[in-house]
């Protein structure tokens, strides 16, 4: 290899490893717009690849209003990707050929980032691409709600609002009431449960994932097999 060459290779090599170092800092920040850039240190992948799905489940809608109810215990067993891409693409996944969603957005701005505490790790839910990808490497449930019989859930939903994204914080707060009634309705056609929790370490989880001034943590979800 010449000199010429070997400077080449060594100034891509530079660049690469600056724009990784960049990345993590990134995400070390907030919330990213790239998915796939976390620090390690969990046996979680980076990025789950959700599977798609039939969406025509035979429950009744009926049915599923009608079994709806705040859960109280919940199994220790996790979900299948199957669970999980019916789950979160009920709660807010893109249901018509231009990306809109499953839920109203005011001005079809959808500020409100779904986060899922898993055993793997805290992952974002990307509706686009139908995947999870994860922010943080570390199994934060049990640090989530303040009561101990939600810690085990199989999956916590946090609820993060872009303030920079949204011009009213009510219609945010209308958007997540409509994710968790579908998050409802989609758990309870799975013969699951959930609920929705208010009564959660807001500060720390807000200080363990860094968010952003403009992020803000609303609620819970816990969902999942009962018991």
């Amino acid at each position: 290899m010449d000199r010429r060459e070997f400077l080449r290779k060594a100034t891509a090599l530079s660049v690469g490893v600056m724009a990784a170092t960049r990345g993590v800092k990134a995400w070390a920040k907030g919330l990213p717009s790239d998915p796939g850039g976390t620090a390690g240190g969990s046996s979680g992948p980076e990025v789950i690849a959700l599977p798609p799905f039939e969406k025509n489940n035979a429950f009744p809608l009926d049915r599923a209003l009608l079994e709806r109810q705040s859960a109280r215990t919940f199994a220790d067993r996790p979900l299948s990707r199957d669970e999980l891409s019916r789950l979160l693409w009920a709660a807010t996944g893109v249901n018509r050929e231009d990306g809109r969603r499953t839920i109203p957005s005011g001005q079809a701005k959808y500020p409100v980032d779904v986060l899922v505490a898993l055993p793997e790790g805290v992952y974002r839910y990307e509706p686009k691409e139908h995947r999870l990808a994860r922010v943080f490497a570390e199994d934060i449930r049990g640090r989530i709600p303040i009561q101990d019989a939600f810690k085990k859930a199989a999956m916590i939903v946090l609820y993060v609002i872009n303030k920079d994204k949204s011009s009213r914080i009510e219609w945010a707060d209308l958007e997540i009431g409509c994710m968790g009634q579908n998050l409802y309705l989609e758990a309870a056609a799975l013969g699951m449960g959930s609920r929705i929790i208010a009564n959660i370490k807001t500060e720390d989880v807000t200080k363990i994932l860094s968010l952003k001034e403009t992020q803000v943590l609303r609620l819970a979800q816990v969902t999942g097999p009962v018991k």
